[in-house]
């Protein structure tokens, strides 16, 4: 009895997570009435959570049916509350976050009690409670940090003794392969995490050879066992010789850095600047004081730890919108935070847990407080159970009610040219029309505007032609220069297309526009900015494409400033043209992969004096095309039509000029070395009856 009274008390840190599970309980999952409220549903990513968890619920699994930047595991986490209660949007809404940030809540438990397992367990509560409430950890990044703690401790254990290797080897080779099952770039951190807790092992034993060779059963069953746990996954996924789950997440791992940089503004440079301060200053004061022995004093600790959260933090500089950059110095921070409650004089002790709560309460975002249990208790007793004035019920969740009815009318669409089992094409981003249509969305990818390079497009379209897709939705973007005061922010709400980080959509994934310009015409426009496709193969050996070339002079154009213009000439513009394709090749130094791209655009002069400025992204080093539709794009869309007569609703200026312009998204951005023009072509389309 007073073992378990014992066990109890050094347990109680435990409280922490009951605490959490508590205040971020859904009440959708509590109330069966309540319906989800989305006043502003044009969130680009609640595509994916809606059809992420609409996969799940018919078999369709990431990393076996799709790719995705996240994985299978992460896929059933937040799909799990959902597919309990029956999937509806109104469903998934409020709870495709929620066992995830559980499972992060119970990551952070454990990695606290593997590095403070020394500590008394009250300090262990308070920091668990700080790290959730003020520093919003995902289960990404807590993974991230239990991994570093499993591998530091297991390394060190193994040097003396106290962990056998070939269990821990397994056991590290079992956290890779789940890493790599969370999301793809967890999986290159936690194999990150893997060296450098393994180097700093080294260095801390480096003056102890026989310590050293006790490291040699653990790496040998650390190959085995990751060889065996990736064949068990392809066997899972498809069959053991098929690595098309770690082909793939590789694939999208690469085009991260190239595709999807995004520029980081004055507080996300501040945000990092001061975590990476503070972890220059806590780790080295951790060094210095020597207040009693303690395992966060260890070389190994503290090498590994400050260049273990550096690196985590270096995903920041890419996509450096804020959110992200959080994200990226969670691992730093967590580790500050551990560190400052680590201390065990008293004196000190106070003065490290003061300085984590101030910095939480000035710092930190409060994802939680004393009002989230009155709001449970309030949606318990009062749930929503009518949608509030100006929004309409749609899949179990309230709408402005012109979205609503833009759902309703494309949903009916579908549902009518397509079976229950069927699938449709969606076109570039909206995949949550599959929910809404109780339809699958086809594609090897999540969502189509993901297919950056080649291989990946391939992978779309491969997914595309699977299986028969008799109809599908169109949105093309809008000409943003007709927008004016907040048509924007409506044309946002109803989430339709915009181009993404300033890419039009075309140019993104031209060779999935033109796979589906071959395979469907437009039947109908749905609605404003939503279009009905019909499935036609006809069109597939009627549509050619002429080509002729511009009349530039194919060369490699240096580049010395970071704001740099670059004239390619007079154009000679066909009358009949449509669009225009460049093969260019921006030349990089090997920075750039620790950095990221610049900006690139393309200026486009006409005849008639105007002119329009096009974003585009393209792989560094690598020849590639690049298309643009230099007119209005909204007019793309007429190019679905049966008839070509249709294709283009007026006469066009020609193309005179073309330069291109590369600036810097931010400081972190790598200026190219040299652009080279491969070519120019003017690319005509022509429909044969």
């Amino acid at each position: 009895m007073l073992e378990l009274v014992r066990s109890l008390r050094q347990s109680w840190d435990f409280a922490a997570i009951v605490l959490i599970v508590m205040v971020s309980m859904p009440s959708v999952w509590l109330s069966s009435r309540a319906l989800a409220f989305v006043p502003h549903p044009g969130f680009i990513d609640d595509n994916w959570h809606l059809d992420g968890a609409f996969k799940a619920s018919r078999g369709i699994w990431i990393g076996r049916d799709v790719a995705f930047t996240h994985g299978p595991v992460f896929q059933w986490l937040s799909s799990l509350p959902a597919r309990c209660m029956g999937v509806s949007m109104g469903s998934i809404y409020p709870t495709w976050n929620t066992v995830p940030l559980w499972c992060a809540a119970l990551f952070l438990f454990l990695t606290l009690r593997l590095l403070l397992g020394g500590q008394p367990p009250w300090k262990r509560f308070v920091l668990l409670l700080l790290l959730c409430i003020f520093w919003e950890p995902s289960l990404r990044t807590a993974f991230s940090v239990l991994a570093f703690a499993v591998f530091l401790r297991g390394w060190l254990g193994v040097t003396a003794k106290r962990v056998r290797g070939s269990a821990f080897g397994f056991a590290a080779a079992v956290m890779c392969a789940l890493g790599f099952l969370l999301a793809a770039d967890q999986g290159i951190y936690t194999l990150a995490s893997l060296l450098i807790t393994l180097a700093a092992t080294v260095i801390e034993n480096r003056r102890a050879p026989e310590a050293l060779k006790k490291l040699l059963p653990a790496l040998v069953t650390l190959a085995a066992g990751c060889a065996i746990l990736v064949l068990a996954v392809n066997t899972l996924l498809a069959t053991p010789l098929d690595f098309g789950f770690w082909r793939n997440s590789f694939s999208q791992i690469s085009a991260y850095r190239w595709a999807t940089a995004f520029r980081m503004s004055p507080e996300g440079t501040l945000y990092l600047f001061g975590t990476l301060a503070a972890g220059v200053g806590l780790f080295a004061l951790r060094a210095i004081l020597e207040l009693g022995p303690g395992f966060l004093r260890r070389p190994a600790f503290l090498l590994g730890g400050f260049i273990f959260g550096l690196a985590e933090m270096e995903s920041g500089l890419v996509r450096a919108d804020t959110g992200h950059i959080v994200s990226a110095c969670f691992p730093m921070i967590f580790l500050l935070a551990v560190i400052l409650f680590s201390f065990e004089s008293p004196n000190v002790s106070l003065a490290g847990m003061s300085a984590a709560l101030l910095a939480s309460a000035f710092f930190g975002q409060a994802a939680f407080g004393p009002s989230s249990l009155t709001r449970i208790y309030r949606a318990l007793r009062y749930p929503l159970t009518a949608c509030p004035a100006g929004t309409t019920e749609f899949d179990r969740t309230c709408y402005p009610q012109q979205f609503s009815e833009m759902l309703n009318t494309a949903a009916t669409y579908l549902r009518q040219r397509s079976g229950p089992a069927g699938a449709i094409a969606v076109f570039p981003y909206q995949t949550r029309f599959g929910i809404a249509s109780g339809r699958n969305v086809a594609g090897g990818l999540m969502q189509a505007y993901t297919a950056s390079g080649a291989g990946l497009a391939r992978l779309e379209i491969a997914g595309l032609e699977r299986a028969p897709v008799p109809a599908g939705v169109y949105l093309p973007d809008p000409d943003l220069s007709q927008f004016g005061g907040g048509d924007l922010a409506r044309w946002r709400d109803l989430d339709l297309s915009l181009p993404v980080d300033g890419v039009a959509n075309f140019t993104r994934t031209p060779e999935v526009w033109f796979w589906l310009l071959r395979h469907y015409r437009v039947e109908q426009q749905l609605s404003q900015g939503v279009f009905g496709l019909q499935r036609d193969d006809s069109r597939s050996s009627r549509i050619s494409m002429g080509e002729q070339p511009l009349g530039l002079t194919p060369q490699t154009f240096p580049i010395s400033d970071r704001n740099s213009a670059t004239e390619l000439g007079t154009a000679i513009w066909p009358v009949d043209a449509d669009v225009l394709r460049l093969r260019l090749t921006v030349h990089y130094g090997a920075l750039w992969r620790i950095r990221k791209p610049e900006r690139m655009q393309l200026e486009i002069t006409r005849a008639d004096g105007s002119h329009v400025l096009q974003w585009f992204i393209l792989p560094p080093n690598v020849s590639s095309e690049v298309w643009f539709y230099p007119w209005s794009p909204p007019d793309l869309v007429h190019y679905f039509a049966a008839d070509e007569m249709a294709w283009r609703p007026g006469p066009r200026p020609a193309i005179t000029r073309l330069r291109l312009i590369a600036t810097p998204l931010d400081w972190v951005s790598q200026t190219p070395e040299a652009i080279t023009l491969d070519s120019a072509d003017a690319i005509a389309l022509h429909l044969r009856p």
